[in-house]
């Protein structure tokens, strides 16, 4: 099986930034969370944040939030409509029926658009539909346990992936693919 990382490698950007641009258009408020939010992709980008510090500071921020939305599934179809043409076309070459999506986006994100696309598994962050709650933090190790946990016994044949945050899959993945925009580098 393939395995990919979802933000900047088949798709174009941090889907979460964009995601955190369209509520900003329908709920102005969130504008004061503007300077968290970029302050937590730059420690994310310079490895400088574990899990659970991330857990700690930014999700009371992300749930209470989530729980003042009415529709989240609508959201999704109406965020995915605007963004679907951001997943890179190399995807459609590569695209195998068992591939993987393993992300630190939430679930129902991914579900949206991997549905749209013909991905039938995907692994990202969960959220407790009733008290939304982060239950599931899908970071950094956190995705080789909610890999193995998921499809235990099964092997990664490549990872594709755009960042060394990923190292943990690449320890268990047999080949490893650095992408870059539409470029590629094998480093294993």
């Amino acid at each position: 099986m393939n395995v990919f990382d979802f933000d900047n490698t088949i798709y174009d950007g941090e889907s979460g930034l964009d995601l955190f641009a369209f509520y900003i258009k329908r709920y102005p408020s969130l504008l004061r969370y503007t300077p968290k939010v970029i302050h937590a992709l730059v420690r994310y980008k310079q490895h400088k944040i574990t899990i659970e510090e991330a857990l700690t500071i930014y999700a009371p921020l992300i749930e209470d939030f989530l729980r003042g939305l009415e529709d989240p599934e609508g959201d999704m179809r109406k965020f995915w409509d605007k963004n679907q043409h951001k997943i890179k076309p190399f995807y459609d070459d590569l695209r195998r029926d068992d591939d993987v999506i393993i992300s630190a986006s939430p679930e129902v994100e991914l579900a949206e658009i991997c549905g749209r696309i013909g991905i039938k598994r995907f692994l990202g962050t969960v959220i407790d539909d009733e008290t939304r709650q982060i239950t599931h933090f899908n970071f950094r190790q956190n995705k080789v346990t909610y890999f193995k946990e998921r499809y235990p016994g099964e092997e990664i044949d490549t990872l594709f992936t755009d960042s060394y945050n990923d190292r943990w899959l690449m320890e268990i993945a047999k080949h490893v693919v650095l992408v870059s925009g539409d470029k590629f580098k094998r480093i294993k």
